[in-house]
């Protein structure tokens, strides 16, 4: 972490509430409980009351990067708002662990845990929950589901995420279950630990859908078949959305899995969907006097013209439209 921020805190829980924390800046926080090490990065503006939350990845390649790991920590400077990057300690659990879903062990679900100490630190930074913004793709993409499922009236833009963890590729799957919860079968597994698996079992513990935005690649077929499908399926089965949007938007791209996460276009668009759902996100293209930084705004402007012009479904609306006409046909 030294090598990303200058200043780094080193704090109890029972004291981030109370913390005068750095201000406009990007610093490194740890936290220490019950032998596990809670590593984030964070950044609390004092011209914004909104806040962004950024999901961790997998596929960390544990012999080229160091931990703890911030995805996308590099961004921090396109945006005006308070950041959140929260590190995933189950790496630390075993190093044949790649990709993590913040699952963390038997005994303690890191992921509910750091949304413990997330909440602590929203409540020092005097944010709401519905001004959350949880953002990731694919591992990323997962954890933010269920951040904003926990995070009640929160919302979560997400691209090509996992839903439920056993059908990723077979060996990440197989590392959690040997190393994280001993071997287990999957049976007593998914008993006992469905909802840290499967973000439609989550729903149901919490019986609770967060507004989510969710964009899956069609030239991505584990992701559409293996995790989008099955998602919609699961979500047709539950009693209500708590008025909330599960947003479905199907695009095409010979980027497969990765499509879309690039600086390029995954700022444009996040500052989209602040636009749209949570409020209105005005940069001053009078201050830009640099001649790449005003390049880049006017690209982004471009992109998101893009994306506004696209018909953004909302699937039980259509789902009900279909329905609605075959009835008067009948």
């Amino acid at each position: 972490m030294k090598n990303l921020v200058d200043k780094i805190v080193e704090i109890e829980i029972s004291e981030i509430v109370s913390y005068e924390f750095p201000e406009n800046e990007l610093f490194g926080l740890k936290i220490f409980e019950d032998n596990v090490k809670y590593e984030f990065l964070l950044k609390k503006s004092t011209t914004s009351d909104k806040l962004i939350c950024f999901g961790a990845k997998g596929g960390v390649e544990r012999d080229k990067r160091e931990l703890p790991d911030f995805p996308r920590f590099s961004w921090h400077n396109s945006f005006k708002e308070s950041l959140i990057y929260p590190a995933d300690p189950t790496f630390y659990i075993n190093e044949e662990i790649k990709t993590g879903w913040y699952i963390g062990n038997e005994e303690n679900w890191y992921l509910e845990k750091i949304a413990e100490i997330i909440s602590k630190i929203k409540e020092n930074f005097r944010i709401k929950n519905e001004n959350i913004l949880f953002y990731g793709t694919s591992v990323g993409g997962f954890s933010s589901l269920m951040m904003a499922t926990l995070f009640k009236k929160s919302t979560a833009l997400v691209g090509n995420p996992q839903i439920i963890v056993s059908n990723h590729f077979t060996k990440p799957y197989e590392n959690i279950k040997k190393y994280c919860f001993n071997g287990l079968d999957e049976e007593t597994i998914f008993k006992k630990y469905g909802h840290r698996l499967n973000v439609v079992e989550l729903f149901k513990r919490e019986n609770y859908v967060p507004h989510i935005i969710y964009l899956v690649n069609a030239q991505s077929k584990r992701d559409l078949y293996k995790q989008c499908l099955p998602f919609i399926g699961d979500l047709g089965k539950l009693p209500n959305f708590n008025d909330n949007d599960v947003e479905i938007i199907i695009y095409h791209d010979i980027d497969g899995h990765v499509a879309r996460v690039s600086r390029k276009v995954a700022i444009p668009l996040i500052k989209l969907v602040l636009k749209r759902k949570i409020y209105n996100y005005n940069e001053n293209v009078s201050n830009i006097n640099n001649e790449t930084l005003l390049f880049r705004y006017k690209e982004q402007q471009r992109i998101i013209d893009e994306y506004r012009s696209k018909k953004l479904i909302k699937l039980m609306d259509k789902i009900n439209n279909i329905i609605m006409k075959v009835k008067n046909k009948l």
